[in-house]
This record gives C-alpha cells, sequence and structure tokens, in this order.
C-alpha cells in the first residue's frame, strides 16, 4: 500500500511539474502580434442604376457632401435632396457616366459637371445656393454638343496648368476623335466649351492622364497606346502617337505613376469587362521615342475593374491601389457578373515589388457596393480616417473608415 501511494505521489508530482514547465514554457513564449486591418462599415444611400459620384461641400457649411445621379446627399444625417432627373435606356443604364463638381459661375458655391452615356449634350447643374428643398431648384445649362455618343467615361483635369480644368470624354468608338474641351466664357457671360483637336481617329475604351515621357506636361494613355503632348503646349497642334502596346477594355482611369520607384512613369490598369488587374513597367526608349513595357499581373480574381483610384486609406504616408467589380458593365454579359460584389485595395511592397490585396466590402452580386464608374475618397466625418464612396448598379454606398482594428 505504501508502495503504491509513494508512486501515486511520484507520478503525480511529475505530473504537475510538468504540467508547471509547460505552463512557464507558455508564459515565457514570445506572442505573435495580431495582425492589423482596417475596419469598415457599409452604408447604402439609394438604390438606383446610377454609376457617377462626386464629393464636395455643397451648401457651404464646411462638411463634404455627396452628388450622385438625380440626387445630392447633405452631411451629416445625408438626407437625399433632388438635383435632377436622368433618363433611362438599354436594360439597365442611366444617362449618367460621370459627375464632377466646379464653380462653373464663379459665385462660390459648387456646381455639377455631367457626362453621359450616349447623348452628345454636355451640361451643367447650377447649385441654387439656398433654398435645396425646392423642385427644380437646380437650373441646367448646356455647355457643349460634342457630336459624339460612345462615352466611356469623362474627366476633369486642368491638362494646360492654368488653374482651369479641361474636358475630356472617352470614346469606346477606337476611330472617334480625341479631343480636350476648354471651358470658356460664350455670349451673355455663359459658360461654354470650346474643342481642341488631339488625335483624329484614335480613342478606345480606357484614358489615362500623366507625364509619360518625362518632360513635365501631361500625355494620354488609352487602350492601343499613348499620346504625347506636344513641346509647346496642349494647343499647339496635334499629339504624336506611339503604338507601344494594347490595353483590351481598360480601366477609366489608366493610372499613370512610378509603380517601381525607378524615375520613370508606367501603368496600373484594370480590364474594365474580363478578368484581370495589371502594371505595365516601362523599361527602354527607342530612338524614335516609344516606348519599351513589360506587363505584370496583380491579380486575376475578380473581374470588371472598371475604374480605380490611388489614395492613401491606412495613413501609412504611402497610397494604395483600390478598386473592385463593377456590377453588370454590359447588363451581366460580362465574365464574372454574377460573381460577388467585391472592393478591395492593395499595398505595394516596394523590396519586392508585389501587391497585398486586402477586402474593403464583398457580397453577393448585386446585394453591396461596386465601383459603377467613378470612386471617390475623402474622409467624410472627419475621424482622421479616409472613406469610400462609390454609385452603381447595386446602388450608391458610403463605406466608412473606422481605422485599424488589432
Amino acid at each position: 500500500m505504501k508502495g503504491r501511494h509513494l508512486i501515486a505521489l511520484s507520478i503525480s508530482a511529475a505530473t504537475l511539474l510538468a504540467g508547471s514547465l509547460v505552463s512557464h514554457a507558455q508564459n515565457n513564449k514570445k506572442k505573435k502580434p495580431v495582425p492589423k486591418a482596417l475596419t469598415w462599415r457599409v452604408q447604402q444611400l439609394h438604390q438606383d442604376n446610377n454609376e457617377g459620384i462626386a464629393v464636395g461641400d455643397i451648401d457651404g457649411d464646411g462638411k463634404l457632401d455627396i452628388t450622385s445621379g438625380e440626387y445630392w446627399y447633405q452631411n451629416p444625417e445625408w438626407k437625399q435632396r433632388k438635383v435632377r432627373t436622368i433618363l433611362p435606356f438599354g436594360a439597365d443604364y442611366m444617362q449618367n457616366n460621370s459627375e464632377h463638381l466646379y464653380d462653373m459661375d464663379a459665385d462660390g458655391d459648387l456646381d455639377i459637371v455631367a457626362g453621359a452615356f450616349t447623348t452628345p449634350i454636355v451640361n451643367w447643374y447650377e447649385n441654387p445656393g439656398k433654398d435645396y428643398d425646392a423642385v427644380d431648384s437646380w437650373a441646367v445649362h448646356q455647355l457643349a454638343d460634342t457630336g459624339t455618343k460612345n462615352n466611356e467615361a469623362t474627366f476633369l483635369i486642368d491638362i494646360d496648368g492654368d488653374g482651369t480644368p479641361e474636358w475630356l470624354e472617352n470614346q469606346w468608338n477606337q476611330k472617334n476623335p480625341t479631343l480636350i474641351w476648354r471651358l470658356q466664357k460664350g455670349d451673355n457671360d455663359q459658360m461654354i466649351m470650346k474643342s481642341h483637336l488631339v488625335a483624329e481617329g484614335l480613342n478606345g475604351h480606357g484614358l489615362g492622364v500623366g507625364d509619360i515621357d518625362g518632360d513635365g506636361r501631361l500625355d494620354f494613355a488609352f487602350m492601343k497606346g499613348w499620346l504625347q503632348q506636344p513641346a509647346d503646349g496642349p494647343y499647339s497642334g496635334p499629339w504624336k502617337y506611339y503604338d507601344d502596346f494594347t490595353l483590351p477594355h481598360a480601366s477609366c482611369p489608366i493610372l499613370i505613376l512610378d509603380v517601381d520607384g525607378d524615375g520613370d512613369h508606367d501603368l496600373i490598369w484594370g480590364d474594365g469587362h474580363n478578368y484581370g488587374l495589371y502594371w505595365e513597367e516601362q523599361t527602354t526608349t527607342n530612338d524614335d521615342g516609344s516606348r519599351n513595357w513589360k506587363q505584370h499581373l496583380i491579380d486575376k480574381k475578380f473581374s470588371q475593374a472598371h475604374t480605380m483610384t490611388w489614395e492613401d486609406i491606412d495613413n501609412d504616408g504611402a497610397p494604395e491601389l483600390i478598386t473592385g467589380k463593377r456590377y453588370y458593365g454590359h447588363s451581366g454579359r460580362d465574365m464574372g457578373a454574377e460573381d460577388p460584389n467585391t472592393i478591395h485595395y492593395y499595398d505595394l511592397v516596394p523590396d519586392t515589388l508585389t501587391w497585398k490585396k486586402s477586402e474593403i466590402a464583398t457580397a453577393p452580386a448585386g446585394t453591396g457596393p461596386g465601383t459603377g464608374l467613378q470612386i471617390r475618397v475623402a474622409d467624410l466625418d472627419e475621424n482622421g480616417w479616409k472613406d469610400i464612396i462609390v454609385p452603381g448598379k447595386s446602388g450608391t454606398h458610403i463605406i466608412w473608415n473606422d481605422g485599424w482594428n488589432r
């Protein structure tokens, strides 16, 4: 009995000692840091098929508001107010492929300049500046009849550096001309637009604006090459065309920036109607001024990366690539049309030139935020973290950025 008891005590002591050693080892083991992740909240403002959006202080109270299609939304309650009526067309489209905010009449408040898919008329909508609940209070003014009806997207960018932006239309019809439309005063001091020919018969799905050749002037990249701004300025004559690459159904915009840090500008683009997100590395220059390019795949696990932007949303001091799936870009006829809606971002790892992907929002097709044709990034609630605002055929959404969560 005594022997068995002593053995039992010895086994018990050994078990306690082993447990103590394991516990000690666990307590002294270096804890692995829990990965940080940005936290996001999705808020739907409206459900329609609008695909253009803009952000700015509409009512002059110092807070950023949202314009999206037929309505604007007042920060912070996001009350919906009518701006205009937009005609539908096709199976699931509205005539709004993009919108921009600019003080068109120099009265101190922001007006809306809007583009359309299949109509040649460009209008701007006058901020009433007071009674925003009045019916039809936003007066409509025609800027131009462009004569083109195949508009993929539009841009409002200062091309010549004079402080006034110019209007650009990207055409899916490759035979259409590339034009710069200059804002100026017409009769009765009303704003109109006058066109300058950049290139005849050279257009196509996708457009990027940036300095490709490193001469300090803005050039254009599009689906089948790039156009070089003349040395004497954008309106001094036709731009020189370089057939350096083909980017099928390229995104709007194509981003032009120095990805690899070698001092020249590369391209980032998505296939707007298929799977594929890429960057094109600018490598060498030929005697005729053309460039050589090497293609790199970023991601091929989602479809219809039709738009994107380059913004610092994690407050690390470096911008991220923000994009996602455009829902029903061709009314459900594109590859991956029924895949989940997704918005995500990529961190570039400079040492390896690889991309770390992080999810922002995902939902079954048509039920959560998609990209539409524009992505806006702004700190709407002034919490120090930039939020993401998107339109699309799954609705207009704010994706709130609540910062890091461990």
